[in-house]
């Protein structure tokens, strides 16, 4: 979307179409939890108690974290693709640039889909190289990590893809504060142990923002002081350190993977198999291992499709072709594979 790539209205549903069969849709946001009383407080006021209970409220955007960006977005050249209805809006001021500086961001600290930030820069650079601009433009991508990717086999492609695209990467930079009024995004320099305010001059800007566990998660007694503010569970098992009558799967868990569509997809059985067990009394024993993915878009038809588990090494699942390196196939089914397993499969259980 925020690439020019498919349309909005391909990306959304009505709830009450993916609502499984066979289940209680109560319409209520959840703000509480009480594992001794085993309890679930709504909004509304209302609690509903439970047996077991699966915790998977996503994480929160905080986008209050960055002074000067609520304010900002959607205007002057700012946008973010992490909000749906900012998503067209990035390709608006993506399309018709044609000279000056473009900063996209990337925020420290774990966020929903770690490959995004990056994503969207491969996207707008392939663009405006199609266009015949792309010399004309300075590509900064501020990344708060030390490589380009944290498993090396992937990392060595990227750096191969923004040298192609002529992008400036500044390595170990927070993304603290925006400037709307001198058009410029502040960051902390944390190369040799520093400290330093950076300010990079823009004309587009993409912003990530920070992410967290939702507020009323870190308010929580399953959060422990060794998970950060995120559910506190077994990272093979999904089962609560403290309460084996509670599971959590997805990114408000503390389990160290890259918080993505596809350890979700892992996770679930997992959750699902452990949590019958727990049912029956028994222990459980299925374990999930850290596989994550990240469909990298390297360009407007080639993509990176980079699978790994909790040793950070490549974890193919196709294992008859060469996946560390851009190919147009995996584009393909980035754009219309993954959309349909989704829909199609995964919210239904079968894949």
């Amino acid at each position: 979307m925020g690439g020019g790539c498919a349309p909005a209205h391909e990306s959304v549903r009505d709830e009450a179409k993916v609502m499984p069969r066979g289940v209680r849709w109560i319409k209520d946001r959840a703000i509480g939890i009480d594992p001794d009383k085993r309890e679930v407080t709504l909004g509304s006021g209302v609690t509903v108690s439970y047996d077991f209970l699966v915790v998977c409220p996503g994480i929160q955007l905080d986008w209050d974290a960055i002074p000067g960006l609520t304010d900002t977005l959607g205007n002057s050249g700012v946008s973010s693709n992490y909000r749906f209805d900012l998503a067209p809006r990035t390709w608006e001021f993506l399309k018709d640039f044609r000279g000056g500086t473009a900063v996209f961001t990337h925020p420290p600290g774990a966020i929903k889909c770690p490959g995004a930030p990056q994503k969207i820069a491969y996207l707008a650079a392939h663009w405006w190289q199609q266009q015949g601009v792309l010399d004309d433009i300075h590509v900064v991508l501020v990344l708060p990590t030390a490589t380009m990717f944290s498993v090396p086999e992937f990392s060595r492609v990227l750096e191969q893809v923004v040298d192609r695209y002529g992008i400036d990467v500044r390595f170990r930079h927070d993304f603290v504060e925006i400037d709307p009024q001198a058009r410029e995004a502040i960051f902390v320099n944390r190369n040799n142990g520093g400290s330093e305010r950076v300010a990079v001059a823009y004309d587009v800007l993409h912003a990530v923002p920070p992410q967290s566990a939702p507020d009323w998660i870190k308010k929580s007694p399953l959060v422990t002081d060794e998970s950060g503010g995120y559910v506190a569970v077994d990272k093979h098992t999904l089962q609560h350190v403290r309460w084996p009558d509670v599971f959590a799967l997805g990114d408000a868990g503390n389990t160290p993977n890259s918080k993505t569509g596809a350890a979700i997809r892992k996770q679930a059985p997992v959750v699902v198999k452990n949590l019958l067990a727990a049912m029956k009394g028994r222990d459980p024993s299925q374990k999930y291992d850290g596989y994550a993915s990240c469909p990298l878009t390297t360009a407007r038809n080639k993509m990176l499709l980079a699978e790994f588990d909790y040793t950070l090494k490549p974890r193919p699942s196709f294992p008859l072709i060469n996946l560390q390196k851009e190919r147009r196939d995996m584009w393909y089914l980035k754009r219309w594979g993954l959309p349909f397993l989704y829909w199609n499969l995964m919210l239904r259980g079968r894949a």
